[in-house]
């Protein structure tokens, strides 16, 4: 646990952030600089654990946005984007990993500190995550965004079928906002609508693949502090997006996409590559067929494979 400011009062709240160190038998010859990964809307720390799991040469830091898993809920500020950036801004500040910047510059890391971390986020994690690395490029190795959100939730570019999804979630956390507080909590903890999200977006054809994200869904997706913070973070999670702030990754950036995705299509995706293309030193989207919005649970050894080769390609030569 680790103290950080409200983002509006400043009184102290604490976050939960979870440690993976590198496996005692699977420390790299080469130096890997260490990752902070941000998770998902309604997710904690468990839903990376696949891909933590899968990068045991990496040394892993997740936090738990407010409100989420183990981290209460912000005491005084709405949880938005910017404010859940500024949160695991100071979350990693406060564990060493970046250095604190002067007021009013750009902090860059000095020749004698270890390598920058890479900042990786999936779905909305990788909306706060891209605001967080678009803040301070040069704190960062690298960003790798895992099903990133590259637009609107009701984008003119998505089809019919996943617009109407994207107002049945709309209306469902509207009737969860406006009932009585019991009513509202039963309705956002159904077992049965977290089932249904979860088979909407499941691609796999593997039973297990299918039972692991089911009881993963069934086990945390309701482990938030109360109806506030999920209404506030659903507001946010679905106006926010990493296009927001293509035009400030100026930075190594890496795309793991889902070709059947209902929260970002294909030409969104490739949309997004473009625009932060315009300003990162490179930037590579890869499309995975056969999977949408789960990558984290479906192909989590591919897209680590991925991050991999992403974490070699990014690691600074001064710290060879």
């Amino acid at each position: 646990m680790v103290d950080v400011p409200d983002p509006v009062s400043g009184r102290a709240t604490p976050v939960a952030v979870w440690h993976y160190a590198v496996e005692r038998d699977r420390v790299p010859e080469d130096r890997i600089a260490p990752m902070v990964m941000v998770h998902g809307f309604r997710g904690d720390h468990h839903g990376l654990a696949l891909l933590a799991d899968c990068l045991p040469d990496t040394e892993i830091y997740l936090p738990e946005l407010p409100g989420f898993g183990h981290s209460p809920a912000f005491p005084d500020a709405e949880h938005t984007v910017a404010h859940y950036a500024t949160a695991v801004g100071h979350a990693v500040e406060a564990l060493g990993l970046v250095p604190v910047p002067a007021a009013g510059r750009r902090s860059a890391f000095p020749e004698t500190t270890a390598a920058p971390p890479v900042l990786l986020g999936h779905s909305f994690g990788s909306v706060v995550a891209s605001h967080l690395a678009a803040e301070q490029p040069s704190r960062w190795s690298g960003l790798a965004l895992v099903n990133p959100i590259c637009e609107p939730a009701l984008s003119a570019e998505g089809t019919p079928s996943e617009r109407a999804l994207a107002q049945l979630a709309q209306a469902y956390y509207a009737a969860s906002a406006a009932l009585p507080e019991p009513l509202g909590m039963a309705l956002l903890s159904s077992p049965l609508i977290v089932w249904f999200t979860g088979t909407v977006m499941a691609k796999t054809e593997d039973r297990h693949t299918l039972a692991y994200l089911h009881d993963q869904h069934q086990s945390y997706f309701s482990a938030f502090d109360h109806r506030r913070v999920l209404v506030e973070s659903f507001r946010a999670s679905i106006t926010g997006t990493v296009l927001d702030v293509a035009a400030q990754l100026e930075l190594p950036v890496l795309l793991v996409a889902g070709a059947q995705d209902e929260l970002g299509s294909v030409p969104g995706q490739e949309h997004l590559a473009r625009r932060i293309g315009e300003v990162s030193p490179r930037v590579r989207l890869e499309m995975l067929d056969g999977v949408g919005h789960l990558i984290h649970y479906e192909r989590a050894p591919e897209a680590a494979g991925l991050i991999r080769q992403f974490q070699r390609e990014t690691r600074p030569a001064h710290h060879d």
